[in-house]
């Protein structure tokens, strides 16, 4: 399920990913089974945990040097409701912990760099969900995330996903922060050099990648203040 799934921005991410991971390499796939095994094993450990994927290894085009940019999903110890920092939850800290030191150095023959670009805590999801208040910052980051990112472990997000698609409104109001937020991705540098990367990876293989896709890409590069008044 994708809470923006009609959103025509988000359509066109999605179109665009869904093509190049037509051309999905050996190391993106490696990366998905090592998060994988990883869920698994975190979990014996006794926590709960979900990964969502942006950046190359969502693309399927990582490479070698590739590190793996993600969401981590957990709950926090003692049922904390706040948002999942270092000060307040220490499993975050002990998870990255048994990521970084442990299980990539231990389970991974070639190890790689990853990065937590957001943690979101499930228990302060359960509270939002509550209170269903379209202006709370974890419940448009859930949504967004769960839109256009590639997930490790989903039945865990499943209950949440499914409590926010049976509140139309809910999910209609959080779509009103998209444009600003594609507005500023499209603004930071790195997002447009990604797609030069992941452009150069396939005419290196040889492949054409069609006018009409270029055009997309484009068209969704040049996303920006422009729209913000369309109210799409």
């Amino acid at each position: 399920m994708n809470p923006f799934a009609q959103h025509p921005v988000i359509e066109d991410y999605n179109l665009i990913k869904r093509y190049f991971r037509e051309y999905e390499t050996s190391h993106s796939k490696n990366r998905m089974q090592d998060f994988r095994k990883f869920a698994r094993m975190i979990q014996d450990a006794g926590y709960q945990v979900a990964f969502d994927f942006v950046g190359s290894v969502n693309f399927g085009q990582a490479d070698t040097n590739s590190d793996v940019d993600f969401v981590l999903y957990l709950a926090c110890e003692k049922s904390y409701r706040g948002e999942c920092d270092e000060t307040h939850c220490r499993t975050r800290h002990q998870i990255e912990n048994l990521l970084i030191r442990t299980l990539i150095r231990e389970y991974v023959v070639r190890p790689y760099e990853i990065q937590v670009v957001d943690c979101l805590n499930l228990n302060l999801l359960d509270a939002e969900l509550e209170r269903g208040d379209a202006m709370s910052p974890a419940l448009f980051r859930f949504a967004f995330y769960r839109s256009i990112c590639r997930c490790v472990n989903a039945r865990v997000l499943k209950p949440y996903l499914n409590r926010l698609m049976a509140n139309p409104p809910l999910v209609e109001g959080l779509r009103s922060e998209l444009a600003a937020v594609f507005d500023g991705l499209n603004r930071w540098s790195p997002h447009s050099i990604s797609f030069s990367k992941y452009k150069s990876r396939l005419e290196d293989l040889g492949v054409r990648i069609p006018d009409s896709m270029l055009e997309k890409i484009r068209s969704h590069l040049a996303f920006g203040k422009d729209h913000m008044g369309e109210g799409i």
